[in-house]
């Protein structure tokens, strides 16, 4: 390159659309724990892909996220030559506006579009009244269909451009109960590879990478990432993410990685969670994956019924082969949480059979779990079908893609409220039989504690060891479920969680007996105050890479998110990484 070019990578602007009553930028409290109220889970991601770029390119760069639209005008003036949008369907309009800003005010910048949203432009959905699609395709100068940072390399003629990806740099994920905001769990999320071959007929990721999966990380790679995220939390109890469509595909990174977390005893801690179809969990047994440092696992459930070889079509959810009851039950045995998702709205479904893969889906007691309605997706073969069926409604808009829109296209057997109804109803149903999530986890982990009882090894002492600690740490959530869960079922399992967990672990120390009193504080005291309204608008972030080409360093400045710029706070400070 001749020069050295600045680079703009950007998030759509906020504030947001709610979902159904709840911050869908909060995926834990919007779905993955959805209903609890003060005993939800909360948490906080970043736009990790747009990190990633910025960490693997090697020019001056800038990630905005989540900026007011006052905040990204002022950004655009401080002169970029690139300006990249993640875009996500459901944000169409907005980047739109933005581009259209770009091409007003700052006409020599070149536009980048990347991200999921991408596939959707080319088939539109029917209420695209603004004719969104149309001006992004016609004002882009690029548009990303692969992998990001490798096509970043390429437009940017930052060469060689298959040199390996690095993910020293990323932000973590946060995660911490509704009612107690601190201390939070840093998660980091590593990128292992893009694509699904399970090819789900309404899965988006999947056809974005036309079914097929891209590896952008080896097991031994992984494994140094995790080291660095370790070294930077300055922890040896390290909860990863590591994202990969279907991880547990490829039996021979998951063994390997396992090989290598037991290879050396500071690293017996490391936890990682992955997504998961039961047609690939079969290849392992649970202590095999335990033993590997799974801690956690999203499996799509989808639906009992696809144990019906008629109407119900395997050949739509193959990945949902096998055993699902027996899989999640296994993990849960051996100290492995279990995510659960379900979708309610196929085409087999009925009013005489939805009622039972609710019943069914409840009684698995998935630690977290996600309930949604079938939603056709541009760039899907599922959405490709509704139009040929003349089944998608004039009125679905950009706005309308996400898992509690019901009126977007019309069901086989349902009017579109209907399914909603039976979404509420199965939340209902998870909160009242299963009681808060936190049950699941302190009875999961306890569960790890004893399964390990009779080992002899180091390692699997050392994890029981860890298994005593989070029971431990969560024991004191349970005075509050026994006292204030909404139902006779949940405060009845929390009751013989206590029980349990006294004979079990034993007396409190006086630390766990302290941490327990200010659990019961914390949870008092925000259930007595007046609730705050829902609103879905993320204080900016802006994070500067290659600022200094000598130093390999990464500058954050935090907002607080006001609309009015005189009053945004900002706070500048230098994050330490190796």
């Amino acid at each position: 390159m001749n020069r050295n070019p600045k680079v703009l990578l950007t998030s759509a602007y906020g504030p947001y659309e709610l979902g159904r009553g709840e911050d869908m930028h909060d995926a834990f409290t919007a779905r993955l724990s959805r209903g609890h109220g003060a005993f939800s889970m909360a948490s906080h991601f970043h736009y990790f892909g747009l990190h990633l770029i910025a960490e693997n390119i090697s020019l001056p760069t800038t990630v905005l996220e989540d900026p007011h639209w006052e905040e990204f005008q002022e950004e655009l003036e401080r002169g970029y030559d690139y300006v990249g949008f993640q875009l996500k369907s459901i944000s169409t309009d907005k980047i739109a506006d933005m581009v259209r800003l770009v091409k007003e005010r700052s006409p020599r910048s070149k536009v980048i579009l990347g991200g999921y949203g991408v596939s959707t432009l080319e088939n539109p959905v029917p209420g695209d009244t603004k004719g969104s699609a149309r001006f992004l395709l016609e004002n882009s100068d690029f548009l990303c269909r692969e992998e990001g940072v490798r096509f970043m390399r390429r437009i940017l003629e930052d060469e060689p451009a298959d040199r390996p990806i690095n993910q020293y740099h990323l932000p973590c994920a946060g995660f911490s109960f509704r009612f107690m905001q601190r201390p939070r769990l840093r998660v980091p999320t590593i990128l292992v590879a893009l694509g699904c071959p399970n090819a789900c007929d309404f899965c988006t990721t999947s056809a974005f990478f036309h079914h097929k999966k891209i590896q952008v990380a080896d097991p031994e790679e992984t494994y140094r990432f995790m080291k660095n995220y370790a070294h930077r939390l300055r922890s040896k109890n390290l909860y990863t993410l590591l994202f990969d469509e279907d991880i547990f595909q490829n039996p021979e990174f998951v063994r390997e990685l396992g090989r290598l977390i037991r290879s050396d005893r500071s690293t017996w801690n490391f936890k990682w969670f992955g997504f998961g179809s039961i047609s690939a969990l079969s290849h392992y047994s649970p202590e095999e994956l335990r033993d590997c440092g799974v801690f956690m696992v999203w499996i799509g459930v989808e639906s009992l019924l696809c144990d019906d070889p008629g109407e119900a079509g395997r050949d739509h959810l193959p990945k949902r082969h096998g055993d699902v009851l027996g899989t999640i039950r296994g993990l849960q045995q051996n100290g492995i949480l279990a995510v659960g998702s379900t979708v309610l709205g196929f085409d087999f479904h009925t009013p005489e059979n939805i009622e039972q893969d609710i019943d069914y889906f409840v009684s698995l007691k998935p630690t977290f779990y996600q309930i949604g309605a079938l939603t056709p997706c541009p760039g899907t073969a599922l959405y490709d079908r509704m139009k040929e069926e003349g089944r998608l409604n004039d009125n679905y808009q950009w706005a309308d893609i996400h898992l509690w829109k019901e009126d977007i296209f019309r069901f086989k057997h349902f009017e579109g409220s209907e399914i909603i109804d039976y979404i509420e109803r199965a939340h209902k149903k998870i909160v009242e039989e299963n009681g808060p999530p936190v049950l699941s986890v302190l009875e999961t982990f306890l569960n790890g504690y004893d399964s390990l009882s009779a080992s002899p090894t180091d390692f699997h002492r050392e994890a029981r060891a860890s298994y005593k600690r989070i029971v431990s740490l969560l024991h004191g959530t349970l005075g509050p479920v026994m006292a204030s869960a909404p139902s006779r079922a949940a405060r009845v399992r929390a009751s013989e969680l206590d029980k349990r967990v006294r004979e079990t672990i034993g007396a409190a120390s006086p630390l766990h007996w302290l941490i327990g009193n200010l659990v019961r504080w914390s949870y008092n005291h925000t259930t007595r105050q007046e609730p705050k309204p829902i609103v879905s608008d993320p204080p900016t972030k802006w994070t500067y890479y290659h600022l200094d080409p000598n130093q390999d360093v990464v500058y954050i400045r935090n907002g607080n998110g006001r609309r009015k710029m005189h009053k945004r706070r900002e706070q500048t400070r230098l994050l330490g990484l190796v």
